[in-house]
């Protein structure tokens, strides 16, 4: 109890503790408010810190997830270790076999200078002037073909290169052709110079200035001998079908497959892809397990409190309740682009339980698998494809056209009398122009979709197509993908969230500091009240003293 001393030797006030009693109405003005401030401010400090682990749970998602997405469901095989077999886009993989052959394998041209003289050090002087280095084939009848359209460098040699280390940086520079000084012996260097793979990819060198004689190359019979491999391509049979190529890595013989050449064989042997159930399924269900953790984490934070009264840290937070719905929605959702109709992750035999997580069933999962790969599809592996096969498609890695459904037209009438091939070939996607060009590797009219929906997709067609139907298919893992890209980024909706709660909590720590502040206002104000009314007090019975005293002097008068 708070003594108030200036109420006991003040005899003639109130008599009242009028320190207890402004301490009391203190107490009544302030505590109730920085009760309700400190119960929102632990209240503000948990959701901080639950949208940390928030962030955390996402981005741990987001990484898992990375690892499933573009999973195989396919496992290719090679009989002969002549060629590596591996799936190169899950999307447009099919089961298949051949019978294939290698040849002969692709392989560059390198040349070598060693001077008309030993050069004797890297730095060695060389003569001044131009060398040209055209590109094309070295034939076997002492001619050259040049490529086209033509490839032609030229090399000016001055004083700032006149060596053979600076002769090599200046060729090393140039496109499709690297150079280099290679020590032969003790004490002496050579230029090698090197083309790219494939038999079109020779180079012919060439002067006008007799110094530089010394580094020209052409297939006649004087100059061959600075060469000291040929270019190639790389040949073999498919089926029995002879193909050319210019590189040991071939992409678009198998749809969906890349080989690796290695070595060449004496007969053909068996490359084939067949359907793996068991790894398409476990990596399903590892899916849908990790899904299942998120689902219970965020059922644990949102959880109302309805059976056991108490509520989760986030239970009444509207941006997180949107995010749960939202990822649910995935998952339950359609999925368009895999075909004409949607596709949906409970065709592969995965459904909800009553909790809210789910499961998938082994045996329904593989039969459906067996009847359609493309829900399998929809779930891991974005795709482009078209219900017309000599439609070759890709899509830029950079661009990220909208799923759905668009139509190819081929423009017969602005192409009519140009032969399949020609750069000024007209198609449309979706009711958009298309640029066109020709694609360098088949020599085939391609066609790219710059604008639109649709724009980022690449179109070859084997032959003419003049309308066809392309899907554009996101998948499930990739939507998913973008949205927590979305959500984490530093302006998405958890960042923003956080700082919302952040600056609530600044705010209730400045009414707090407040409050303190006030409160030494509030106790002189009141003190200054109750002074006044002591005062009054005092006065009052002083007054009260003056006339009792003086009605009794009265009445003493009387007696």
């Amino acid at each position: 109890m708070t003594i108030d001393y200036l109420s006991i030797l003040n005899k003639k006030g109130s008599g009242l503790n009028i320190t207890q009693i402004v301490d009391s109405l203190v107490d009544a003005d302030t505590i109730p408010k920085k009760d309700m401030l400190t119960e929102n401010q632990t209240t503000k400090q948990s959701e901080i810190s639950a949208y940390a682990e928030v962030v955390s749970e996402m981005s741990s998602l987001k990484n898992d997830l990375s690892t499933l997405a573009n999973s195989n469901k396919y496992v290719p095989t090679s009989a002969n270790t002549a060629v590596s077999l591996s799936v190169s886009d899950n999307s447009t993989a099919k089961s298949f076999a051949s019978d294939v052959r290698v040849v002969g394998l692709a392989s560059q041209q390198t040349l070598e200078f060693a001077g008309s003289s030993p050069f004797t050090s890297p730095t060695a002087s060389i003569s001044q002037g131009t060398l040209t280095l055209t590109l094309g084939s070295w034939n076997s009848d002492n001619s050259f073909t040049s490529k086209s359209p033509a490839v032609t460098h030229n090399v000016k040699v001055d004083a700032n290169n006149n060596t053979l280390q600076g002769l090599a940086a200046s060729i090393n520079a140039l496109s499709g052709i690297t150079s280099s000084v290679l020590q032969t012996t003790s004490g002496v260097y050579s230029l090698v110079v090197k083309s790219s793979m494939g038999v079109s990819n020779a180079i012919k060198i060439s002067t006008t200035d007799a110094g530089l004689n010394q580094f020209t190359a052409t297939p006649t019979d004087s100059t061959r001998s600075a060469q000291k491999s040929a270019a190639a391509d790389a040949e073999l049979t498919v089926d029995g079908v002879a193909i050319k190529r210019t590189s040991n890595t071939i992409g678009n013989i198998f749809s969906g497959y890349s080989m690796d050449l290695t070595s060449t064989t004496s007969s053909a042997f068996r490359v084939s892809a067949s359907l793996d159930e068991d790894s398409a399924y476990t990596n399903t269900k590892a899916l849908v397990d990790r899904l299942n953790l998120t689902r219970t984490y965020l059922t644990d934070i949102l959880d109302k409190g309805a059976e056991d009264g108490t509520a989760g840290t986030l239970a009444h937070d509207p941006v997180m309740s949107a995010i749960a719905k939202k990822l649910r929605g995935f998952t339950e959702g359609q999925i368009i682009g895999f075909g004409a109709s949607s596709k949906y992750l409970a065709e592969l035999g995965v459904i909800t339980k009553r909790d809210g997580t789910m499961s998938v069933n082994e045996t329904s999962f593989k039969d459906a698998l067996k009847n359609d790969t493309t829900s399998f599809d929809a779930i891991f592996n974005s795709s482009v494809t078209s219900d017309n096969t000599n439609l070759l498609l890709h899509k830029n890695m950079y661009s990220s056209p909208k799923a759905g459904s668009y139509a190819w037209v081929y423009n017969a009438s602005a192409n009519a009398g140009k032969p399949l091939g020609s750069p000024d070939l007209r198609g449309s996607l979706g009711g958009v122009t298309m640029t066109g060009g020709t694609d360098l590797s088949t020599g085939l009219s391609y066609y790219s979709a710059t604008q639109g929906d649709a724009m980022g997709i690449n179109i070859i067609p084997q032959t003419t197509v003049n309308s066809a139907t392309v899907y554009v298919g996101e998948s499930l893992m990739e939507t998913m993908d973008n949205y927590l890209d979305q959500i984490l980024a530093s302006s998405g909706e958890l960042e923003r969230r956080k700082n919302v709660l952040n600056k609530d909590l600044t705010d209730i720590n400045t009414d707090l500091l407040d409050i303190d502040n006030k409160v030494d206002t509030i106790r002189e104000r009141y003190l200054q009240q109750y002074s006044a009314m002591e005062s009054a007090v005092t006065s009052l019975k002083g007054t009260g003293e003056y006339l009792e005293n003086m009605i009794k002097s009265w009445n003493q008068s009387d007696d």
